[in-house]
């Protein structure tokens, strides 16, 4: 087993993080805009049953999870836009880190921002000032 500051161990840390919505359309436009704005470099969908208690009444519904594939220090901010962007008033949003090889983790790297994307773009496009 190598150790964590052995800088030729093959693994990297991974954040999964999970929320579920109620429909197929919301899931589409929330995994879209999270991967265009750089906050996850991968979500997955898929459909499942959720059965839960909710204002004292039980309950069976077809809900679509996202598994979203980030970096730690991105985390947070996919959080703030999983939340913004939401249409549950209590959502479920779930992290684990997991443990992924070291050339998944760097094309993690490349595709995700600790940066919000307008931000970026915006900084991109101001002029530069240079001292004359």
């Amino acid at each position: 087993m190598t150790s964590a500051k052995n800088p030729a161990s093959p693994w990297s840390t991974l954040c999964v993080v999970a929320t579920t919505v109620p429909s197929a359309e919301e899931a589409a436009h929330l995994a879209r805009s999270l991967v265009q704005q750089q906050a996850a470099a991968c979500v997955q969908v898929e459909p499942i049953t959720s059965h839960y208690v909710w204002e004292g009444e039980m309950h069976a519904t077809p809900e679509w999870r996202l598994v979203c594939k980030t970096l730690p220090d991105v985390l947070e901010r996919l959080a703030r836009l999983l939340r913004a962007g939401h249409s549950y008033s209590v959502p479920q949003i779930t992290m684990r880190t997991e443990r992924c090889m070291a050339d998944y983790a760097q094309w993690l790297r490349s595709q995700v921002s600790t940066r919000d994307v307008a931000d970026a773009a915006e900084s991109a496009a101001a002029p530069r000032i240079t001292a004359a």
